[in-house]
């Protein structure tokens, strides 16, 4: 039992190095740790029981919605949040007091006990060791902007919105994590966006997101299926979910395809379809734009140069890029060196970034909104496609041009 006056702690971290050492130094300042929780909802689960009287959760925890941080705060539960970057701090402002995920438990533990004293005041932001607010606050016009996305008006006649699909040969290059960044930093710059999970050997979109597997495609094949009904929100732009299983796939004709990708042309500026491998024709024909994901790698390149003949042949006429995703060191091929091997030109290079792929698998977001290098490269690569460089040369690969990759006689 805690004794009178002590601060009783529920402990939502997940990581489990963290929580070990935040029991340790929180326990030695003299808090009470009460529980631990692996997920959102049953954060808010305990939470709601007696003897809590303050959380302390980490941005990274799996299923930490805003959703969840606006029950807490509307049950009047303080409650002090770690953050794991600038981008968190931003994101999770105005939730309570936020400090880095690093902050010594004494700072932590003086947060908590500040929190819990003022159970029932607005939150608002810590001072990380007595210096500047850790959180900032979204601009109005931002959030404004993100919630006019989420319901987009129908585009103007006879001015469709664009396709951009993107593809791969077989392995696991990274394309569905390609395809969700690039829909959620083409909607960061305004444009009204949706993403088609159009995988139909059971796609991963919707686990990713956290999203409702049974909305999407199979219900717009179904007799009387309507758009509205199954689009999902995501992280500022909407989902069509693909299949769960390959064999609900049989019900999805050339013309039901074809269909949903005018119907969404017409409501949203941009269409990021996440295709399947091997594609089918209709996306490929619907395409304005075309991403061909690879790896940096000798196979993961040779599984691209094997699937861009069909690609090729039914892209109609969409522009082919290449990305190269997971570029890691020297012993990996450059920009230069696929370009040459797939006579295509290179959109962008997103490089290796293994903590903030945990992070974006755990907390169930973009890869781009969990920091690090490959958020960077992947801005970078937005910004690339929201210009596309009409004029970049596809030339035909030559005996030569092999010679300089250094594959010649091996694929």
């Amino acid at each position: 039992m805690s004794a009178p006056g002590e601060v009783r702690v529920l402990l939502a971290v997940g990581h489990r190095g963290e929580e070990r050492r935040l029991q340790q130094e929180l326990a030695s300042a003299g808090l009470d740790i009460t529980g631990r929780c692996l997920d959102g909802p049953s954060l808010l689960e305990r939470a709601s029981e007696p003897g809590v009287d303050v959380v302390l959760a980490s941005s990274e925890l799996h299923r930490l919605s805003d959703g969840v941080l606006a029950a807490l705060g509307e049950r009047g539960m303080p409650v002090v949040l770690l953050s794991a970057g600038a981008g968190d701090a931003a994101r999770l402002s105005g939730r309570g007091p936020v400090l880095p995920a690093s902050a010594p438990g004494a700072i932590v533990a003086a947060a908590l006990r500040q929190a819990a004293s003022s159970r029932g005041r607005p939150p608002g932001p810590v001072a990380a060791g007595g210096g500047e607010p850790a959180g900032e606050e979204v601009p109005a016009a931002a959030a404004g902007a993100a919630a006019a996305r989420e319901a987009p008006a129908p585009l103007p006649a006879g001015r469709p919105g664009r396709v951009v699909a993107v593809a791969s040969g077989k392995g696991a290059p990274g394309k569905t994590t390609i395809a969700i960044a690039a829909a959620a930093l083409l909607a960061e710059r305004g444009t009204g966006v949706v993403l088609l999970d159009a995988d139909l050997r059971g796609g991963n979109v919707a686990p990713y997101l956290d999203l409702d597997p049974r909305r999407g495609l199979v219900g717009l094949a179904a007799a009387g299926g309507h758009l509205d009904a199954e689009l999902q929100p995501g992280p500022g732009f909407a989902v069509i979910a693909g299949v769960e299983r390959p064999e609900l796939a049989a019900g999805l004709r050339e013309e039901t395809l074809s269909g949903v990708i005018g119907s969404l042309r017409a409501r949203f500026e941009t269409v990021v379809a996440d295709l399947g491998v091997p594609p089918r024709a209709e996306l490929l024909r619907a395409a304005d734009e075309l991403l061909v994901v690879t790896g940096a790698d000798l196979v993961s390149v040779w599984n691209a140069r094997t699937a861009l003949p069909t690609i090729r042949g039914q892209a109609g006429r969409a522009t082919l890029h290449a990305v190269v995703n997971r570029r890691d060191g020297r012993e990996h091929y450059d920009a230069g060196e696929v370009g040459r091997a797939l006579g295509l030109s290179v959109l962008g290079v997103v490089r290796e970034e293994r903590e903030g792929a945990r992070r974006a698998v755990a907390r169930q977001i973009p890869l781009s909104s969990a920091g690090g290098r490959a958020a960077e490269d992947l801005r970078a690569l937005a910004s690339a496609l929201s210009v596309p460089d009409a004029a970049a040369p596809e030339g035909a690969l030559r005996e030569a041009d092999w010679l300089a990759f250094g594959l010649a006689g091996r694929l």
